[in-house]
């Protein structure tokens, strides 16, 4: 028998130890009820909680901002509501005015109710805010403007992650593709022979190009409805891609116009985008587009797939040395494969027109209209994207124009009625968009409320303890750490009645 080393002991306490330490967990689970307490619990689990309570956080956040927002338009419609009073009060005045009964010592002392009434108007409307924040401003309303600033009116534009260059901002050409294509061509000598020339020449073609190498599943859908286009400089035809929701493709002729629509539902990265864009605009087998059948080529750039090339093939600046003289010219590579043209038909360099739009629809067309821009933007989201732009009320006495406003001739007043009128209907078409915005913003607020308590529940799922099952957990590592330290306890005594037996 072997006494060197107790090995029953040395057993029975490290599974002491260890049903010590899962106790030990079982306690710090139940005390704080959370069922990951370090990344060492469960990482994965720990790296989507994380994520999920920053998201909790934000959209509580959101709520508290919606309720500022609807208290703002509801402090807003309250003042408008006291002026929208005083303004009918102030038409019955016009009104009673322009009876001709009334002397002129009477339509004075009417005169002077309608003064007090304007100015009343005038101090709540300077004097209401919210927060320090003015809710009637001085500055007159910003109307909707007709973009006149670009030339061919494009109806939607790309969205700002699709890099398009200077090129297709201006629609000019910027951008240059080189590109080297073998010819063959003939020409007189002096004394009258003619002679085959064969070699290659580099050109330089007006290009835009479009990079879609950020798409993703994300941001894919923020395509849909937007597109771009080309003009060909022979004809004055616009040539518009416009990306829609399916996966085929349709050609839609307005005029002289074409655009061709472009299913995205399948598409998953920018070089998918591309290859949807030159299937549907019947790309040969050299990968290359012509749509209009004349010198625009579309085609991916080799070395970057996921970007797509516009270029006038016609676009070189001067005439090539080793071109002159030379009649006839045969073009025996890609891009102008079976092209036959003259020296004399090359253009100069102001070839080729491209922009971010789709130019020139089927149907009623009307050039885009730019917005109003926003007094003051609420926060109704966790996301950087939800916002809500609101545009305050102009509803001072400067922008109702009743400031010259008067009853003391009959004429005046009879016109005092109309201009009441006005002011009337702009008062209650600023409170019907305030109510817009506080409906709208009491919507958000029960979506945000939703989406708080359903993250919640998902980070709890997570994150959380289950009592009763940590509380059987607890029971048998006690019950295991017990019986440990009973076993402990008669291992230690095996040595001891061995040397008993040994000193008799």
């Amino acid at each position: 028998m072997v006494l060197s080393h107790n090995l029953p002991g040395i057993t029975a306490g490290r599974n002491m130890s260890k049903n010590r330490a899962k106790l030990s967990k079982n306690l710090e689970k139940l005390s704080s009820g959370y069922r990951i307490n370090r990344a060492g619990d469960d990482a994965a689990g720990l790296a989507i909680s994380e994520g999920l309570r920053w998201e909790i956080n934000g959209v509580e956040q959101a709520k508290r901002n919606i309720q500022d927002g609807i208290c703002l338009t509801e402090t807003a419609d309250g003042a408008m509501q006291e002026i929208n009073a005083m303004l009918i009060r102030a038409r019955r005045l016009s009104t009673q005015a322009a009876n001709g009964t009334y002397s002129e010592a009477e339509r004075r002392a009417l005169q002077e109710e309608i003064d007090e009434i304007k100015s009343e108007i005038s101090r709540i409307t300077a004097s209401t805010r919210f927060n320090g924040v003015e809710l009637f401003p001085r500055e007159p309303k910003q109307d909707s403007i007709i973009d006149n600033s670009v030339e061919i009116y494009p109806v939607t534009y790309l969205p700002d992650w699709v890099d398009g260059g200077k090129a297709m901002d201006d629609k000019a050409q910027t951008d240059n593709w080189s590109t080297t294509h073998d010819y063959t061509g003939t020409r007189t000598d002096s004394a009258g022979n003619t002679q085959t020339v064969t070699g290659t020449v580099t050109l330089n073609h007006a290009a835009a190009r479009l990079d879609f190498s950020k798409l993703n599943a994300d941001n894919k859908e923020e395509l849909i409805g937007t597109g771009f286009y080309c003009t060909c400089i022979t004809c004055n035809n616009h040539y518009s891609v416009k990306f829609t929701e399916g996966t085929g493709s349709n050609r839609v002729v307005s005029g002289s116009h074409y655009v061709y629509e472009i299913g995205i539902d399948q598409v998953q990265s920018g070089e998918d985008l591309v290859n949807a864009v030159l299937k549907g605009l019947g790309a040969g087998s050299n990968g290359i587009a012509n749509p209009m059948g004349h010198f625009t080529m579309w085609r991916a750039d080799p070395n970057r797939p996921d970007q797509l090339i516009l270029y006038d093939d016609r676009s070189s600046g001067s005439q090539p040395p080793e071109l002159n003289g030379l009649t006839g010219i045969q073009w025996s590579n890609p891009p102008w494969s079976n092209q036959s043209f003259g020296t004399s038909t090359r253009p100069n360099s102001t070839s080729g027109m491209f922009g971010r739009g789709v130019a020139y629809e089927p149907g009623t067309w009307k050039p885009p209209v730019k917005p109003p821009e926003p007094d003051l933007y609420l926060q109704i989201g966790a996301s950087s994207k939800e916002q809500l732009g609101i545009l305050l009320p102009r509803v001072r006495v400067e922008a109702l124009d009743l400031k010259d406003v008067s009853v003391r001739t009959l004429k005046e007043a009879n016109d005092s009625i109309e201009s009441f009128e006005k002011a009337i209907d702009i008062v209650d078409s600023e409170r019907g968009r305030m109510g817009a915005y506080e409906k709208r913003l009491e919507h958000a607020y029960q979506s945000q409320a939703v989406a708080s308590e359903n993250l919640t529940q998902a980070e709890s799922r997570i994150r959380d303890t289950d009592m009763a099952e940590e509380m059987v957990n607890y029971t048998k590592n006690n019950i295991l750490l017990q019986g440990a330290q009973s076993m402990l306890v008669h291992a230690n005594m095996f040595p001891q009645n061995v040397l008993k037996l040994i000193n008799g």
